[in-house]
Formats: structure tokens, sequence, C-alpha cells
């Protein structure tokens, strides 16, 4: 009977340790699963979020300015993006009794860029919209 009892105290705690053990595997992977997603999106002015790792961006809206490039997504921080906001003078002139009159234009856009061979993939105006006087 005393050897039983030895055996049955081996196995359990073998046991113990083997899961002690895959609950430590398991809680790595988990947090290296974690890790790996830091630095997965960027924002960028006005309103822009690129996901780094495929190039997909989209506005804050959710309208998508630009499908994924890479849709496998292989490598995080591939892309970057940098965003732009300006108003710009269209037109200017007189009016009916010679005063200077202009109109501008409120105008978004953004330029995605390939981190790794440094060339430019996008360069686009993506917003247009004329400004009234109390706009600005």
């Amino acid at each position: 009977m005393h050897r039983g009892e030895r055996a049955f105290k081996v196995i359990g705690g073998v046991m113990i340790i083997c899961a002690a053990m895959a609950f430590l595997g398991w809680g790595l992977s988990r947090g290296a699963a974690q890790q790996e997603e830091v630095g997965r999106y960027q924002v960028a002015v006005p309103d822009l979020i690129l996901d780094t790792a495929t190039g997909k961006l989209v506005s804050s809206t959710g309208q998508v300015l630009e499908q994924p490039i890479d849709p496998s997504g292989e490598e995080i921080g591939r892309y970057s993006v940098d965003g732009y906001v300006t108003a710009v003078t269209r037109r200017a002139g007189l009016d009916v009794i010679n005063q200077p009159v202009v109109w501008p234009e409120l105008i978004k856009g953004y330029v995605l860029l390939d981190t790794q061979t440094g060339q430019v993939i996008k360069q686009k105006i993506y917003y247009r919209q004329a400004l009234q006087k109390n706009d600005l």
C-alpha cells in the first residue's frame, strides 16, 4: 500500500508540473501575439487611419481611401502616411463695385509611402470644398 500512495503522489506532482508549464507557455504565446500588434495603426492629420502592415487607408468616418496594397500584412510598419489640410485660393477677382474678392477652398490630401523602399506610392487630394467667409 505504501508504494501505491507514493506512485500516486509522484504522478500527481508530474501532472501539476505539466499543467503549470502548459499555462506558462500559453501565457507567453498570448503575450507575444499581443506585442506584435503594437505599431499596426498610424494616425495622420486631419482624419486618416493607416494599417501599417497592409497599407489600407481609411478616414475617421470609415470611408476607405486606399484599398490594401499588401493584403497579407506580414510586415508591421511597412507603410507610412502623412496628411495635410490647407486653404487654397482658387479664384481672385473684382466684384461689381471693383472690390477685390477671393474664393478659397478647403483641401485635404495625403501622401502614402513604402518605408522599405522609400518610394511614394500614392499622393492624392481626397476632399475639396469651397469656404464661406465665416469658415475661417
